[in-house]
């Protein structure tokens, strides 16, 4: 054999083994990953889009498990309403990536929607943790205590978004329409906690406050009304509160990463649940 074909042979060699070593590494970080990923439903009785994006999103996290095909398998999940293996998949993309805070934010929202107050609190908490800029995760954490009755935390949650300068999200045309920046949401919570904690004079100056810079908000007018009314003003309790059946009734604050969701699903089912919590919010006729 000559020194040319001696040199071939050996960098074959290395080549192959080097292969070898990155593929048992691969396996070694990424097995346990794929090998929790959940089984596919059965796609049979599926619309044929769902079929094709749960195939194709289930696809590419087991061929390449990143942080990012596990969560977007988890979104896909999520939108078609299989709740228990969305919510495997977002653990796993967590592990996989620590510091992304997206994946906690879309478990807690999900745990929000399951009923899950405990576990959508961990994670909106972990992802503030992670990105104390997440608005609404302090937002939803706000939601979460006073669902739980603790309106100490729930002022602290709110209280770090209500005099932020947080722009309204872009929205297009396609998409909802973002009237009222965050933090008038979180001030309005706010005065709702004075209210229940009987404070009333901070809880009526945080809805003057509302009103002046937010002529259209409707929900601060009713709630003045309430005041006024609790005072024995009679005449200001009935202004306020007409002034507030000529405004739309109360909405959530727009989210686009929750609008991901709906726009992502090809299910009927999950647009259905997502169509029946707007039409709450329509002003009756």
């Amino acid at each position: 054999m000559t020194r040319q074909g001696k040199v071939i042979i050996i960098v074959s060699g290395v080549v192959i083994c080097s292969a070898i070593i990155m593929l048992s590494i691969w396996l070694l970080v990424n097995k346990p990953y794929i090998s929790q990923l959940p089984p596919l439903p059965d796609l049979k009785a599926l619309p044929v889009a769902l079929q094709e994006q749960l195939s194709t999103a289930s696809m590419k996290a087991h061929r390449n498990p990143t942080s990012d095909n596990l969560g977007m398998l988890g979104m896909v999940y999520h939108s078609s309403a299989y709740y228990e293996k969305a919510a495997q998949c977002y653990q796993l993309a967590i592990r996989k990536n620590k510091s992304a805070w997206k994946w906690n934010f879309y478990l807690g929202y999900l745990n929000r929607e399951m009923g899950e107050s405990k576990a959508a609190l961990e994670n909106f908490n972990t992802a503030i943790q992670k990105n104390p800029r997440v608005y609404h995760a302090w937002y939803y954490a706000g939601e979460e205590f006073q669902n739980q009755g603790d309106n100490k935390q729930a002022e602290i949650a709110f209280g770090k978004i209500a005099d932020r300068q947080i722009q309204r999200s872009t929205v297009n045309s396609m998409s909802r329409t973002d009237y009222f920046p965050l933090p008038t949401y979180a001030r309005f919570q706010l005065a709702r906690i004075y209210l229940d904690t009987k404070r009333i004079e901070m809880a009526e100056k945080t809805l003057q406050e509302i009103v002046l810079n937010n002529r259209s908000f409707g929900p601060a007018y009713r709630l003045m009304g309430n005041i006024y009314s609790m005072k024995g003003d009679t005449l200001q309790s009935n202004r306020y509160t007409v002034r507030a059946n000529d405004l739309a009734v109360y909405a959530p604050p727009v989210d686009t990463l929750i609008d991901r969701l709906s726009l992502l699903s090809r299910s009927e089912l999950y647009l259905l649940k997502r169509i029946r919590i707007a039409l709450r919010y329509l002003p009756m006729e």
